[in-house]
């Protein structure tokens, strides 16, 4: 890993961890973070967020005696509400924020549920400890954005079994944003078409949707979220920062979203045995 992009990684570590800090201060019960599937207005934005995780989840297909890999898992809601939702033999997931792997962690030994989820510190293109071809399913909700892609996808390879599936809730670039891919952070978010290049490598696709549609209202709500509540709670300094940067991406995001100059598609893609 080069300089720069170790860097950048520590700093993505840094600010999930600043996140998780301000969310535990408050106390919000139900810690998501992501954007959401909308399908109604009025809904609250924890509605939206825990009905993204869901459509992941379905379009996973997962069974009672399938391996979960979960990558940039969050605070780890999503998989407390998978293990509720599903049946599933285990689930590990990787996050490099080590305030949220140590939060998930007490939280599922709290529920008693660490004998079906684990938590560890790892980054997706690496996933450290996971055998090759012992994977069913492997997902990655809102988050691989930050993945270094074509390592990621080619790790996400190698752990999957010959008829596994990796699935993702993906922000991407329009292919027209190209020229923005000169920016390391860019590039990692990366354009439609140069990270099917990247993924066809490994996977063909079983379903491609495209829900801008879904995800553009929390996109919007998530800024007025963070701009209601983080000049006013009581976060240090570092941690309000952390938010209303997180505001103004979310901002650009929905302004994209909505001139369908970025892309969020929910991608189910079959590894490609041989």
């Amino acid at each position: 890993m080069s300089e720069f992009a170790s860097s950048l990684t520590n700093a993505v570590a840094r600010q999930y961890d600043l996140f998780q800090q301000s969310l535990e201060a408050i106390a919000k019960d139900r810690k998501f973070l992501n954007y959401g599937y909308t399908v109604a207005g009025d809904e609250p934005i924890e509605e939206r967020q825990q009905r993204l995780c869901l459509e992941v989840f379905r379009a996973a297909g997962i069974l009672g005696d399938h391996l979960v890999v979960d990558v940039g898992f969050g605070s780890g809601e999503q998989d407390f509400l998978l293990a509720r939702s599903f049946e599933l033999r285990r689930l590990v997931g990787f996050n490099i924020s080590d305030r949220q792997v140590r939060y998930a962690t007490e939280r599922a030994s709290r529920e008693k549920l660490d004998h079906k989820l684990t938590f560890c510190l790892g980054e997706a293109e690496t996933l450290p400890g996971i055998e090759d071809a012992s994977v069913d399913r492997l997902v990655a909700v809102e988050c691989a954005f930050y993945f270094n892609r074509p390592l990621f996808y080619q790790r996400a390879a190698q752990v999957l079994k010959p008829d596994g599936l990796l699935v993702l809730a993906d922000i991407q670039l329009s292919d027209a944003l190209a020229f923005l891919t000169r920016r390391e952070d860019l590039r990692r978010v990366g354009t439609v078409s140069a990270n099917r290049r990247e993924w066809e490598r490994y996977f063909r696709a079983r379903s491609i949707r495209h829900i801008n549609r879904q995800t553009r209202p929390g996109a919007q709500m998530s800024v007025w979220q963070i701009l209601k509540t983080a000049p006013f709670a009581r976060f240090t300094t570092a941690e309000r920062r952390a938010w209303l940067k997180m505001a103004y991406y979310s901002q650009l995001v929905a302004l994209g979203l909505s001139l369908e100059l970025v892309t969020y598609d929910l991608l189910v893609l079959e590894k490609i045995s041989g």
